[in-house]
C-alpha cells in the first residue's frame, strides 16, 4: 500500500538514472508504478488508515500530469471498493512536470536536439546523454561558448594551439580547464572514437612542457651554469645538458630534495611521483650511477621498478626493512596500497618487502620519507658518496 509520496521517490530515482537515456528515446512508456493495493485483511486491521490512503489518491488523481488507474474489487466483509493499482506517465515530460523538472527537461530536450543534428553517429547522441545536469542548466551564454569550442576544435583537429590561444571571446586556459571532461568527451565522440585517449591528444591543444625540477650539489657542477643551483626547466632541454655529472639522485618528495646537501658531482632531481619515465629521455643518465629515495610502501617500491625499467642502474637508497624497522614510531598508514602482485624490476629482497608491504607483516604501514630523521639520512647520503 505505497503512498504518493513514496512512489514520488521512486520515480525521483527513476529520473536520475533513466533522464539521459530518455533522451535518446529509449524506456517504455507509458511508465507504471505499482501502488501495491492492500489485501481486505489489512483493510479491515486499519480502516482509517486506509481511508486516508485512498484521500490522497483521490487527490492525485485530480491534479498532476500522472494518471492515476483504478480498478474494482469486491470483498466478502468489506463490499465493493474501487482502488487504485497503478500510476502511470505517459512521457517523460510528465515525469518532469511531476517532480518539478518541467524547465530544466525542456530546456536540456531543446538543446538535444539541436546538438544531436552535428553528427548522425550514435556515440555522439551517447555523449550528449550523459551530460543532461549541463544541457538542463548550463547558462545560455556560458553554453554558446562550450558550442564554439567544440565546433571549433572539431574543424581544427590538430592546431597544436595553447588554450589560451583559441580564437575564441570569452575562452582562455582557466576555462578550458574548468570544462576540460565535457569538451574532450564531445569532441572524442564528433570524432567517431568510441574510446577516449588524453585532453590534448583528443582536442589537437597543446600540452604545457613537462618540467624536470634539478639541484647541482656540487660548487664545481654550478659553476659550468653561471652558479645557478636549482634550475626548473622543459625535459628537453634538460636533455641537451653536458655536465661533469659522477652520479644522479631521484628523490619522491621536493622538500627532502631541498633540503639536500652538498655531495661532489651529484644532482638530485625531485617530485616527480610515478612520471619518472621522463628521465629516461635524459641520454646522460644511462651511463651515471643513479640512486632513488622515496617513501617505503607499496607505492613507492612500483615507483622504483618503474624508474628501473628506464635506467636498469638505479639502486633504491633508504627503502629496506633496516630503516623501515628504526622509525617504527613515525609509520602511517597506506589505506590503498598497489595491487600487482608481484613487480617486475625489483630485487629478491625488494620484492621480499613489498609483498611483507602489500599482504604480510607490514601490510598498510606506510613510511613517509620526510620522517627519516636528517641525521640519519645524511650519514646514508654520504655513505653513497664514498662509493664513487
Amino acid at each position: 500500500m505505497r503512498t504518493p509520496e513514496e512512489l514520488r521517490r521512486r520515480l525521483a530515482a527513476r529520473w536520475r538514472n533513466q533522464r539521459g537515456n530518455w533522451l535518446l528515446g529509449e524506456g517504455e512508456w507509458p511508465l507504471c508504478l505499482s501502488v501495491e493495493p492492500p489485501t481486505e485483511v489489512r483493510v479491515i486491521a486499519d480502516w482509517t488508515g486506509f481511508d486516508a490512503w485512498l484521500t490522497q489518491w483521490r487527490d492525485v488523481s485530480r491534479v498532476g500530469p500522472g494518471v492515476v488507474r483504478y480498478e474494482s474489487r469486491t470483498w466478502q466483509r468489506v463490499g465493493e471498493q474501487k482502488i487504485p493499482r497503478t500510476w502511470q506517465f505517459h512521457s517523460p515530460g510528465a515525469v518532469a512536470a511531476e517532480l518539478g523538472q518541467s524547465t530544466r527537461w525542456l530546456q536540456a530536450r531543446e538543446r538535444f536536439d539541436a546538438l544531436e543534428r552535428w553528427n548522425a553517429d550514435t556515440r555522439w547522441k551517447a555523449a550528449l546523454s550523459r551530460h543532461f545536469d549541463l544541457l538542463a542548466d548550463l547558462e545560455p551564454l556560458e553554453f554558446q561558448r562550450l558550442c564554439r569550442v567544440v565546433e571549433w576544435l572539431r574543424q581544427h583537429p590538430a592546431s597544436g594551439l595553447y588554450p589560451r590561444q583559441l580564437p575564441i571571446p570569452g575562452v582562455d586556459s582557466k576555462w578550458v580547464e574548468s570544462r576540460r571532461d565535457v569538451v574532450s568527451a564531445w569532441v572524442t565522440a564528433l570524432k567517431g572514437v568510441s574510446t577516449q585517449g588524453s585532453f590534448h591528444a583528443a582536442t589537437g591543444l597543446r600540452a604545457g612542457p613537462d618540467r624536470l625540477r634539478m639541484r647541482l650539489l656540487d660548487a664545481a657542477l654550478r659553476a659550468t651554469l653561471g652558479g645557478f643551483s636549482d634550475i626548473e626547466a622543459p625535459v628537453e632541454d634538460f636533455g641537451a645538458l653536458t655536465l661533469p655529472v659522477r652520479q644522479v639522485l631521484i628523490v619522491e618528495n621536493l622538500v627532502t630534495g631541498l633540503a639536500c646537501e652538498d655531495l661532489p658531482g651529484t644532482v638530485v632531481f625531485m617530485q616527480r611521483g610515478y612520471a619518472v619515465d621522463a628521465l629516461a629521455k635524459l641520454s646522460w643518465l644511462a651511463q651515471l650511477p643513479i640512486y632513488y629515495w622515496g617513501d617505503i610502501d607499496t607505492h613507492g617500491l612500483a615507483i622504483l621498478s618503474r624508474l628501473r625499467a628506464h635506467l636498469p642502474q638505479t639502486r633504491s637508497l633508504m627503502m629496506d626493512e633496516a630503516t623501515l624497522l628504526a622509525f617504527q614510531e613515525l609509520w602511517g598508514r597506506e589505506d590503498k596500497p598497489h595491487t600487482a602482485l608481484e613487480l617486475p624490476y625489483l630485487t629478491d629482497i625488494e620484492q621480499a618487502l613489498y609483498r611483507r608491504l602489500r599482504v604480510g607483516e607490514f601490510k598498510h604501514v606506510r613510511m613517509e620519507q620526510e620522517r627519516v630523521a636528517w641525521n640519519w639520512a645524511r650519514d646514508r647520503l654520504a655513505i653513497v658518496h664514498s662509493m664513487l
